[in-house]
Order: structure tokens, then C-alpha cells, then sequence
């Protein structure tokens, strides 16, 4: 199995790519931030098992965010208030110390799902229906987590373990098989990353938000640029709103 790559959702870097050219390798089709401040992820573990799930339960519960679709076919459905769900396990598969307080956990599979929570609309002929419309659902395998710190990241890469997409909206007419992946922050992890000998990564929280892409598709890329650049100044300016609110 390839060794784990540390990924982490970086919109500075993302446009400066798509700005370069057209994209050789997976595109990122959609992308979603949190709604609020509390944490948005946990890991409970489970001794050499653990559990990766949507909010702070030891259960998966939903969590409110935006979702934005950066495909240009679908450039009138950006900022769609969601309900974020993630259920995720491990099965004896003890945590990897990679030294210098770098910790791996492997074996990750399970389900995440995006379902709208606005008024139902119809928009540029779509019709989104409230606590209905599937914006994005996945199926997955092979997935990690790895972190150093109070900072990581949780992902699945092409070509290891699976990953399968569903979404009313979203139909990837020309994705190529086996090519789906995700990677979602993990920021302000506490109480930070690690694992004791023999165990799964030790329980923690972290806020974050992440993005989904595929191989297949080639977009305009001077559109999905400035769709990702304005989705991600959105993104931000609602994130300092709540935190001043929530000051």
C-alpha cells in the first residue's frame, strides 16, 4: 500500500494550479466549511479499534455547513446550507508512530453524507428540496487520518481502498473509475494527536472543513478558479461572522 500522504484542503494552492492550466489529475468538483465553531469531527478509540464521526457523540450526529459545487455545469448551486454526516470505523488496526510526534491511522471506511437544509427552491432549474435533496454521499475504504499536533488531516487517495460518489446534482458523467477522492482538515485537534503502543490513534475533536474531486473531468480552468477563489472568500468572511458572534 502507498505510504500516506499528508493532505490538507488548501484553496491558495488549489488556484494557483487550476490558474496554470488544465488539470492533469483529479479535479476538485466540490468543497464544504462549517457552520459553527464547535467541533465538527471526533475520533473515539476503541483500543485498537476507534470510530471517526460527525460531531462530538459516540454517535454520528449531523453538523451544519455550506456545500459548494465547483463544477461549472452546476456554478448556480454554491453556498447550500447542508447537514454533514460522517460514520467511520477502524477494526485492529493500532495507530503507526511515524516519529516526531507523527501519528498515522489506517484501515479508515465507512460513509459521509450532504444533505440540503435550506427553503425549498428551484435554482437555474434545479429543484433543491428541504432535508431531501442528496447534494453528495459517499461509500468508502482505505481512508486515513494523520496528524502531528493540533493539526492533520483525513483522507482517501486514488488508488487505495474505494470510494464511491452519489448525488442527485452531481451525475460525473466522465469520471474515471477508481479515481474519487476526499480530504478533510482537521485543525485544532484536541487534545492533539496520539496513540499508545498496540492502540488506535487516541480519542480527540477537531474542527475542519475538506474537498472531493475525481479524475475524468477537464474544466475550464480559469472558471473553477475564480468559482473557488469567491466560494472561499464566502466561506471565510461567514466563519468571522460566527466566531464574533460566538465571542
Amino acid at each position: 500500500m502507498p505510504t500516506p500522504r499528508f493532505l490538507t484542503f488548501a484553496p491558495a494552492v488549489a488556484l494557483a494550479a487550476l490558474l496554470q492550466g488544465p488539470i492533469a489529475h483529479a479535479a476538485v468538483f466540490a468543497q464544504f466549511q462549517p457552520d459553527t465553531s464547535v467541533p465538527d469531527f471526533s475520533w473515539v478509540n476503541n483500543g485498537s479499534s476507534g470510530q471517526f464521526l460527525s460531531g462530538t457523540g459516540a454517535t454520528a450526529s449531523p453538523i451544519a455547513v455550506h456545500f459548494d459545487f465547483l463544477d461549472p455545469s452546476l456554478s448556480g448551486l454554491g453556498f447550500l446550507p447542508a447537514a454533514f454526516t460522517l460514520d467511520a470505523s477502524t477494526v485492529a488496526t493500532p495507530a503507526i508512530n511515524n516519529g516526531g510526534g507523527l501519528f498515522t491511522q489506517t484501515n479508515v471506511g465507512g460513509t459521509f453524507s450532504f444533505i440540503y437544509t435550506g427553503p425549498t427552491q428551484t435554482v437555474g432549474g434545479v429543484t433543491l428540496t428541504q432535508n431531501v435533496t442528496n447534494l453528495l454521499s459517499g461509500v468508502f475504504s482505505g481512508a486515513w487520518i494523520q496528524g502531528i499536533g493540533g493539526s492533520g488531516s483525513a483522507n482517501r487517495s486514488a488508488p487505495v481502498g474505494s470510494l464511491t460518489y452519489t448525488s442527485d446534482l452531481e451525475h460525473f458523467a466522465h469520471l474515471t473509475a477508481g479515481t474519487q477522492e476526499f480530504a478533510f482538515n482537521l485543525l485544532t485537534v484536541s487534545p492533539g494527536f496520539g496513540a499508545s503502543a498496540g492502540s488506535s490513534l487516541n480519542s480527540f475533536t477537531a474542527d475542519g472543513g475538506g474537498n472531493f474531486s475525481f479524475s475524468g473531468a477537464v474544466p475550464e480552468p480559469a472558471a473553477w478558479a475564480f468559482m473557488i477563489a469567491g466560494f472561499s472568500l464566502a466561506g471565510a468572511m461567514l466563519r468571522s461572522r460566527r466566531r464574533f458572534a460566538h465571542a
